[in-house]
């Protein structure tokens, strides 16, 4: 073959959702990234995001990748880490760059690498209908070969998956990938060859208001919780709601108005509500100013003792 495919859809991992040991499965990090697939030939390197738009531009840190042998095909996550960990708001300014000089001042400020976790194409030749076990195998000698630390080799165990998962939750990342070792790459497909498990962590919340939607209706929440013995306005919550719940709330909340937030809750606008009403929110991880990302709500719990004599409207701002 004289060259590399224009695009290779990447494969793609089913939701799982407990952690799990197997001797037949890798266990590898769930980058918080974005996807990224690498051809290298004649000198040049490309770069793809899932939907083969073209992420070359907004990553000039990374021509480096062009030194790698030709006929080279990666999948893997371009990943910007601060602090040691990756970071999902870092990510997001990185993608929200088109101005060639702005790319350049951002690669400076946030610089990314390429985390590699699949070789799809070696010398011009499909590797795809090899076995997982070999194309990683072979893919963390390429890496090693590169010696660049802005090319990273996703590591992983076999066997040990649910204590690989409790370190991944210790560290608040991501998630893990299960990757079946005898598994092919099959382009476009989701399968159980490749399972992601995320862990989710449950907080309890004081509602302290709501967002409508342009019906007017309830779309979200305002949330809060405790921290080190105070509240803490941390986002909104929608995801979770059913209809039932949401035709009840948008009934039961007016009831409850205020004129102001209990706490302060800077940068969010909404409706406000008096204290009494608990929640309980599922959430992935922390953003950098404190909200829960990837918020799911729960349960609804109201607290008893509220007065009904006495008036929202009526309590101190």
């Amino acid at each position: 073959m004289t060259g590399l495919p224009a695009f290779v859809e990447p494969m793609l991992a089913k939701l799982g959702r407990e952690p799990f040991d197997s001797d037949e499965h890798r266990f590898e990090v769930k980058w918080d990234g974005t996807r990224s697939l690498c051809f290298v030939e004649g000198g040049i390197h490309r770069l793809h995001n899932r939907r083969a738009a073209d992420q070359k531009p907004r990553y000039p840190e990374l021509d480096f990748l062009a030194g790698l042998p030709r006929g080279l095909a990666l999948d893997g996550e371009i990943v910007v880490m601060k602090e040691g960990r990756p970071s999902f708001r870092g990510m997001l300014e990185r993608e929200q760059v088109r101005d060639p000089g702005k790319a350049l001042r951002k690669a400076r400020e946030l610089p990314a690498v390429f985390v590699a976790f699949d070789l799809l194409y070696t010398d011009f030749e499909s590797r795809m209908d090899r076995p997982l076990s070999e194309r990683v195998e072979r893919l963390a000698e390429v890496v090693a070969a590169c010696g660049d630390p802005r090319l990273v080799f996703s590591d992983g165990v076999v066997g040990a998956g649910r204590d690989f998962f409790e370190g991944i939750r210790t560290r608040a990342l991501e998630g893990v990938v299960a990757k079946r070792l005898a598994s092919r790459y099959l382009p476009g497909r989701r399968t159980d060859a490749w399972i992601k498990i995320k862990p989710v962590h449950t907080v309890h919340c004081v509602v302290l208001g709501w967002e409508r939607d342009a019906r007017g209706g309830l779309r979200s929440l305002i949330i809060a919780m405790e921290e080190e013995g105070r509240l803490r306005c941390v986002g909104k919550v929608g995801s979770g709601l059913t209809e039932e719940l949401r035709s009840r709330l948008e009934r039961e909340l007016p009831l409850r108005a205020r004129p102001g937030p209990l706490i302060p809750c800077e940068g969010v606008t909404g409706e406000w509500i008096g204290p009494g009403m608990f929640c309980t929110v599922g959430y992935l991880e922390r953003t950098s100013d404190g909200n829960l990302r990837a918020s799911v709500f729960r349960e609804l719990f109201e607290d008893e003792t509220w007065s009904q004599n006495e008036q929202p409207n009526d309590r101190p701002g």
